[in-house]
């Protein structure tokens, strides 16, 4: 009963009458089109409305239509570039597996009498100028003490500890390292020692006998005397000849061959665990 007396219930019903009287006399005047007319014009506002609307909900769609292939498409190229950088990597580790296989290979040609078993680094002693290494191979591999140890560039050190299936390495600048040396241009023969004033610089000393002709330059190989190193290894270069007076000795200033200031950039050497005539003794 509220809702029959209300304001505006009584409004629609005298809008309702109106235009229903309004749509009967039009009909029987025959201007029927007048009311329509009035009804789109007043339909316009509503009708306009409407589409700005929808197009705005369709706007909004396609936004996250487009938010979402967005998306995958981030997603397929994140996955390209990761496949990219992998095929990088896998790229530059086997480039480094065949440059170390030239260099085994190349090593092996030139010295058919030697028996080589690769070995990588696994870690290395710490320090600025660390030179004693830790190899992955031991025992179950033929590994023995005082086996020595090169790289393509030249002898490195011997064999002091193993382990099962690790051993360590010592090198030749290292105060513990004695090797029988000679020059190649006069055949001096001498003794390379490691030494505690050189050793940060990657440097050892040759001690031979006063007079003997021996010149900056010179490069120095093992003579093959002692039981560690075979004959014809590259060893270094002599830098620089100094007398020492107290045993009338020259000593010469040897830079190896093999950079002992960064050996981090050294991947792999190789044991000799045999030459030709001579085989490791038991230890």
């Amino acid at each position: 009963m509220k809702l029959i007396k209300s304001k505006l219930f009584i409004i629609c019903v005298i809008i309702a009458v109106v235009l229903a009287l309004t749509s009967a006399m039009l009909a029987a005047l025959g201007r029927s089109d007048i009311l329509g007319s009035a009804v789109k014009t007043v339909a316009m506002p509503f009708e306009w409305f409407g589409n700005k609307v929808a197009g705005a909900v369709d706007g909004f769609v396609s936004v996250f239509a487009d938010y979402d292939r967005l998306v995958e498409e981030n997603e397929a190229l994140k996955e390209q570039i990761e496949s990219l950088e992998n095929e990088k990597a896998d790229a530059s580790v086997l480039r480094e597996e065949n440059e170390w296989l030239k260099e085994y290979l190349g090593l092996h040609a030139e010295n058919p009498q030697l028996r080589l078993t690769s070995a990588d680094i696994i870690s290395r002693e710490s320090g600025n100028y660390a030179t004693i290494l830790t190899l992955n191979c031991g025992t179950v591999h033929g590994i023995k003490k005082e086996m020595p140890v090169i790289t393509a560039d030249g002898v490195f050190g011997y064999v002091s500890e193993v382990g099962l299936d690790w051993c360590k390495v010592v090198s030749i600048i290292e105060t513990a390292s004695k090797v029988g040396v000679y020059t190649d241009r006069s055949g001096v023969i001498g003794t390379v020692e490691g030494s505690t004033e050189l050793r940060e610089s990657g440097m050892c000393t040759m001690t031979y006998a006063a007079g003997a002709d021996i010149k900056v330059g010179d490069r120095v190989y093992t003579s093959g005397t002692g039981s560690i190193y075979p004959g014809g290894l590259l060893l270094g270069t002599v830098e620089s000849i100094t007398a020492d007076e107290a045993t009338r000795t020259l000593v010469a200033e040897i830079r190896p061959a093999i950079d002992f200031t960064d050996i981090s950039s050294i991947k792999g050497v190789m044991v000799i665990n045999g030459y030709l005539n001579h085989e490791q003794s038991e230890q």
